[in-house]
């Protein structure tokens, strides 16, 4: 990775480490973000140690990349690139600040353009995009700021408790 092209004045993009492993068993147990990703159900400690410590933290190898925002001195959240697929050269994109008190700060912003960034100058990507629950205001609005626009809409996509509502579908062309 080129380290260099990962920070920004507020933040620092790096790969996860060993001592990441409480945070992300905290995060990826939260129930109430089930919704937002693939697994909906917890994780142990053995499984997400087994996910740090077999991540090269090389997307062609991996297929994904997770990388963890660090701000103010604190780990704040992390960014994910999933379904990475060579050959249409995209992938998806995901991410998170953990904490109320440490979102509407600028984080998430710079961690994505920062992000978009070396996916498209470094790795060469044509686009990124997201799924983004239609209820999520937050990050409708953080995505279309940072150069995504909607492209659809997936009905009944998402699964809420026990209603399903729809999923804004956004990508951020390079070019």
């Amino acid at each position: 990775m080129k380290h260099e092209l990962l920070k920004s004045e507020k933040i620092v993009l790096r790969e996860m480490h060993d001592n990441d492993l409480e945070l992300i068993h905290d995060w990826e147990n939260r129930s109430e973000l089930w919704h937002l990703g693939e697994v909906h159900e917890p994780l142990s400690e053995a499984q997400i140690s087994d996910f740090i410590n077999h991540s090269t933290g090389d997307i062609y190898t991996d297929g994904q990349l997770r990388l963890m925002i660090d701000a103010q001195g604190k780990t704040v959240g992390c960014i994910d690139l999933f379904e990475f697929d060579k050959h249409n050269q995209r992938a998806g994109v995901g991410i998170l600040i953990a904490e109320e008190s440490d979102r509407n700060k600028g984080f998430a912003k710079d961690a994505l353009n920062v992000l978009t960034n070396y996916c498209f100058v470094v790795l060469n990507f044509r686009q990124l995009y997201c799924h983004i629950p239609v209820d999520n205001e937050a990050s409708v609005k953080l995505f279309s700021n940072c150069g995504f626009t909607e492209s659809g809409r997936n009905l009944d996509w998402i699964k809420k408790g026990n209603a399903f509502i729809d999923a804004m579908f956004m990508q951020n062309l390079n070019g």
